[in-house]
């Protein structure tokens, strides 16, 4: 399945994708199935329990509430085959077309975001990094600068070098606490695509007393989305390509498989200090970056105007406009 989050008519929702354009409101869609298919009196109250209208709070809910979601979803299908229910489907508000809606980054609100840095060898070598990590190498990142998959995000004042970074999100589905790399990705959820926007003369000058923050969490700057695809229908993650684009031109072309640690050492390592539902770790970024540019090359910092895609197969595509921050 593809989970989403979404306003529509003014209200946060999640929902399920179930054709290119086509989406199912989870939680009007679950008490729709529980009283068409099971006659159950207390459906909406059920529905309301198990799925809601926050995606981590759906995650922690576990097994029920994702076997739930998945029998909704068959269930619609099944009619919409049939034919006889797309009015009633549509005009109850369980299938929206997605041009009614508007898309939030499928996980708004997670607990905790951690992103990789210094994962990928040939960008640590475009860096000018000579050494290579002895193990996972990763920063915070603030929750509220998640954003959108094609929401605009504003260029701030304090940076005249903005950068992208296509990434990996990996999402957990349960608790974790000191798991082996062997069964680490049973806690994973699913997968969404990832840009980490990055200021970087605002991070060098951090650097200089040795402390990173600012320049990683400004407005804006975690673009995610546009699903949450369950990992069922990602049965190997480590080999999906990545791929951004700057006003159409291809920066960065490359593919998870070289990751120095892999998504499976990643959640080893950092469910030592525990993991919970809804937390998201992301990969790291391929060479490519407007900071690896030499002296003598165009530069490649973003600047207001600029469109910003990152890809990631099977999973989609960011699509985001740089604008004045006072815009």
């Amino acid at each position: 399945m593809k989970l989403l989050t979404f306003t529509f008519q003014g209200g946060e929702r999640i929902g399920v994708l179930v054709d290119r354009d086509c989406v199912v409101d989870l939680e009007r869609g679950a008490a729709w199935y529980l009283t068409d298919a099971r006659g159950d009196p207390s459906a909406e109250r059920a529905a309301r329990i198990l799925i809601g209208h926050d995606m981590v709070g759906f995650l922690k809910k576990g097994d029920p509430s994702l076997e739930l979601a998945r029998r909704t979803v068959d269930h619609i299908r099944t009619r919409i085959a049939k034919g006889n229910d797309d009015d009633v489907l549509v005009e109850s508000g369980i299938l929206l077309d997605l041009k009614q809606i508007r898309l939030k980054a499928p996980v708004p609100r997670t607990p905790t975001l951690i992103s990789a840095g210094k994962n990928f060898s040939d960008h640590v070598g475009e860096m000018s990094t000579r050494n290579i990590p002895s193990r996972p190498v990763a920063f915070l990142k603030l929750p509220e600068t998640i954003t959108g998959p094609e929401d605009d995000i504003p260029y701030p004042k304090e940076t005249q070098k903005l950068d992208y970074e296509v990434e990996l999100a990996i999402v957990i589905g349960k608790p974790c606490v000191n798991v082996g790399k062997e069964e680490a990705l049973d806690y994973v959820a699913g997968y969404a695509a990832f840009n980490d926007l990055s200021a970087r003369d605002v991070i060098r000058r951090e650097n200089e007393n040795g402390i990173l923050l600012m320049g990683k969490n400004f407005p804006g700057f975690s673009p995610m989305g546009p699903y949450l695809v369950l990992k069922d229908e990602i049965p190997d993650a480590q080999s999906l390509k990545l791929e951004s684009r700057v006003n159409g031109e291809v920066r960065q072309s490359s593919n998870l498989g070289y990751m120095i640690f892999d998504i499976s050492e990643m959640i080893a390592y950092w469910s030592q200090m525990g993991l919970q539902a809804g937390d998201i770790l992301t990969t790291g970024t391929p060479k490519g970056v407007a900071a690896g540019r030499k002296e003598g090359q165009t530069p490649w910092w973003l600047k207001p105007g600029d469109i910003v895609e990152a890809e990631v197969e099977k999973i989609g595509c960011l699509r985001n406009r740089i604008v004045a921050e006072n815009q």
